[in-house]
């Protein structure tokens, strides 16, 4: 039997298949952020195909905080679209999440005026222009517009919600030692750096409590220059299971690649150190690569994303490529 093909169960919500459509922006939502005809088409042609799992693109927590033409779960004129989107992608066969995101340092000027946020006034990674720092209080109000936006997106009818705490946005920000050179309780150890992603998937997964799955996605890959080292994660994965989350999506620059030099792969290792089920994306496009991560262990469900993103039949053709 496939691995990749088989069922799996958290917390109550049943998967029928470890095939995962990741968050992966579409940038046709209406002037007001809103879901578009377009946009649940994308969805459901991909559900069609038997996918597992669909995680709809990153969702603005606030207004002006990612890019132009991005979904926004702010406000209640988001709620009706959403939940037609997420009806749509229950009638096609596949459970529904949605990832939720503050594009912090590395938001879209042409939505914030110019102007970004982030853990402190240093470049980006995509050298746009420089953050003004926040405060601990605009930080807790951050934290809030996560739960609140949690909130919208369940009672719209999402299975689940996925905290973006990667990428080198707002919430991946404050866990790079080069992007965060704070002094207060938000910056220096990896303790310190990882309080604000902590905390918003703490708040979240206490206002969403047994209604829905609440996880996390983490990228290592883009912090390694910056000295993210195997003793941060050793510290971050079970500080985040602590949590209360119910998985961790782990976005890589390869699913098979060893990390650390420890002859692991990041699926290894975040599962060695947790018990939580791991979503990992990253060069899985091939569907035996897909099944090989899931049975070797790499992973409880693989992320197709690029592949996905331009084959809406993928599932479907994987299906029949491992003749299950």
């Amino acid at each position: 039997m496939s691995a990749l093909f088989s069922p799996i169960e958290v917390k109550g919500v049943r998967f029928k298949n470890r095939v995962v459509m990741p968050p992966m922006v579409t940038l046709k939502a209406d002037e007001e952020d809103r879901v578009t005809d377009t946009v649940v088409e994308h969805y459901a042609q991909r559900a069609r195909a038997g996918t597992g799992l669909i995680i709809v693109e990153a969702t603005a927590v606030e207004s002006g905080a990612v890019w132009k033409g991005g979904l926004a779960a702010f406000a209640d004129k988001h709620a009706p679209g959403l939940a037609g989107l997420v009806e749509r992608i229950h009638a096609e066969g596949a459970a529904a999440a949605i990832q939720l995101v503050h594009g912090g340092p590395q938001a879209s000027v042409e939505v914030t005026g110019g102007k970004r946020v982030g853990p402190s006034a240093v470049t980006p990674p995509d050298d746009g222009p420089i953050p003004r720092a926040l405060t601990v209080a605009e930080i807790r109000m951050i934290e809030e517009s996560f739960v609140e936006a949690a909130e919208l997106a369940i009672e719209a009818g999402f299975d689940g919600v996925e905290v973006h705490g990667a990428h080198d946005y707002l919430l991946d920000s404050f866990l790079s030692a080069k992007q965060n050179v704070r002094t207060d309780e938000y910056g220096g150890s990896i303790r310190n750096r990882a309080r604000m992603l902590v905390e918003t998937c703490e708040r979240t997964r206490a206002r969403i409590g047994d209604r829905g799955l609440v996880w996390c996605r983490i990228s290592i890959f883009n912090k390694l220059e910056a000295g993210f080292t195997r003793e941060d994660l050793a510290e971050l994965v079970p500080a985040l299971a602590a949590t209360g989350i119910d998985m961790l999506h782990v976005s890589t620059d390869g699913t098979f690649k060893e990390y650390f030099d420890s002859g692991k792969t990041i699926g290894q290792l975040v599962k060695g150190l947790c018990k939580l089920p791991a979503i990992v994306a990253g060069g899985l496009g091939d569907p035996l690569e897909a099944e090989r991560a899931v049975a070797e262990g790499h992973c409880d469900f693989a992320a197709i994303g690029n592949a996905m993103y331009e084959e809406a039949g993928w599932t479907k053709q994987a299906r029949a490529t491992l003749h299950t």
